[in-house]
């Protein structure tokens, strides 16, 4: 491996690209950030030495394939980690014309098996993991939905989280419904036009886990797990507290058994929910780094390096085990599910429970509770993410006025 190979870390407003920068710069590799911008939450870290400004991958997919290309020619042999599910197929579709940028990643065939939730739920199935009951909709099938026994709630998913389309990318969230009529409602908001489908799945009740895997060349390498302590929103979605624990047997097999099957290259966030008995029911699997990344980095599962070094063309050397019981706090994301529960009775019903969650949210600092972004090391990215929170909440008070 040429130690000195800079890396380039695409995304630079995510939360992952964050930890990235901060895991590679303390090994003393020279890193650049790209995002639509220049000045982005990664890109204000101490370790990042060059920030990247490209076109929108969202919006213009090929002026940002062109200009993965320069890039090529500009870093050549760097190491090009992309982050998002906008980034990474943009850069599998690339790959025959980066000669020179490393990566680790999976095939472009393999990421979009994944990615498209049906056909995971189809292999799955197969393999004998279990997923919640699931069935694809579409606006031909609009017709039939409310003479359906179903049973409530259910989630509503787009088949892929992500869509391409003549004006772009487009990127939609998880919805849940309560009843018949919301549900068409829903469906008929959600879909896109008549190629669109969505997937009406069963909603399964428990706490989010998630099992990541670092993988080489189809070769298990590293897994790691925690659990979501709260979410936000607070049903179910992104991890604003989770706690390292050790991955559970059934959902590390399930995980091991898809991944291997796939020949699996690079890393991978398989994500669960286990029930009230204890059983872990397989949501999605993502093909790129996770929200709470730097929680594993944290308990010496250093995912970014590792993944640097396979992409660079060593095997790096992981370890054993890691920290178990570490807490990982997301306090922005941790404030919107605090205003979530609040608002809305589901959560807190009464004036006691709403007591409880502010006073969750306002215990002190815990012992092996560390917060993702502000690191006394390295305090600016802290301070951007307070500035953009503020700025978003400005542009939703403006829309609605």
């Amino acid at each position: 491996m040429q130690a000195s190979a800079p890396a380039i870390v695409l995304d630079g407003n995510q939360r992952s690209a964050l930890s990235t920068v901060r895991s590679l710069g303390r090994h003393g590799i020279v890193v650049s950030v790209g995002e639509t911008h220049r000045r982005s939450l990664a890109a204000s870290s101490r370790y990042c030495r060059a920030a990247l400004a490209y076109p929108d991958p969202a919006q213009c997919p090929e002026e940002f394939c062109r200009w993965l290309e320069q890039i090529d020619g500009a870093f050549p042999g760097a190491v090009l980690l992309p982050m998002t599910d906008v980034t990474v197929p943009l850069v599998l579709r690339s790959t025959p014309r980066l000669p020179t940028l490393r990566i680790a990643l999976p095939s472009l065939d393999l990421y979009e098996a994944v990615s498209d939730k049906y056909r995971l739920f189809q292999l799955a199935r197969a393999a004998g993991v279990r997923v919640p009951e699931t069935v694809p909709v579409s606006r031909a099938a609009l017709g039939g939905l409310e003479g359906r026994d179903w049973r409530y709630p259910l989630v509503i998913k787009p088949r892929k989280s992500t869509m391409r389309l003549d004006s772009g990318t487009r990127k939609r969230s998880v919805r849940y419904v309560a009843d018949s009529s919301e549900l068409v409602r829903t469906v008929e908001s959600m879909l896109i036009d008549a190629t669109d489908e969505l997937l009406i799945q069963e909603y399964v009740s428990g706490e989010g886990a998630g099992v990541f895997g670092l993988y080489e060349y189809g070769r298990p390498r590293l897994f790691f797990a925690h659990r979501r302590i709260r979410e936000k929103p607070p049903s179910g979605g992104i991890s604003v507290l989770c706690e390292s624990v050790r991955p559970p047997a059934e959902g590390l097999a399930a995980a091991r058994g898809l991944l291997d099957s796939l020949g699996w290259h690079g890393v991978a966030m398989v994500e669960f929910k286990i029930d009230e008995s204890g059983h872990m029911w397989l949501i999605e699997i993502n093909a790129r780094f996770w929200g709470s990344l730097q929680l594993a980095v944290d308990c010496g599962a250093d995912f970014p390096w590792f993944l640097y070094q396979i992409a660079a063309g060593a095997s790096p050397e992981v370890p054993a085990d890691y920290s178990i019981g570490n807490r990982l706090r997301w306090w922005l994301g941790d404030l919107d599910n605090l205003y979530a529960r609040l608002r809305d009775s589901r959560w807190t019903p009464t004036v006691l429970d709403k007591a409880r969650a502010v006073g969750e949210f306002l215990m002190p600092w815990q012992p092996r509770t560390r917060y993702e972004l502000l690191r006394w090391n390295d305090p600016a990215p802290s301070i951007m993410a307070l500035r953009q929170y503020l700025a978003a909440l400005g542009r939703k008070r403006r829309a609605t006025q």
